[in-house]
């Protein structure tokens, strides 16, 4: 893969880690990992919809952890 499609992909992760940053709750993450599903099965081609889903669960990860308190 190229670093052009795997930019793409990983671009596809930001809307979850925007609602992390905004709503600050699971369910926010959780739209936005919608959100990013849907423009990445929308918007890219079908050969690259895996890496783009991975980038949104890459993204949906992030989001959690910064939502979710640290335990010691």
């Amino acid at each position: 893969m190229s670093l052009t499609v795997l930019m793409i992909a990983a671009s596809h992760g930001i809307p979850p880690i925007i609602g992390a940053a905004t709503g600050r709750t699971k369910t926010a993450v959780y739209v936005g990992a919608a959100i990013g599903g849907v423009i990445a099965v929308a918007s890219g081609s079908p050969a690259y919809i895996v890496a783009d889903l991975l980038g949104v669960a890459l993204g949906v990860w992030l989001g959690l952890m910064m939502v979710q308190p640290r335990r010691a």
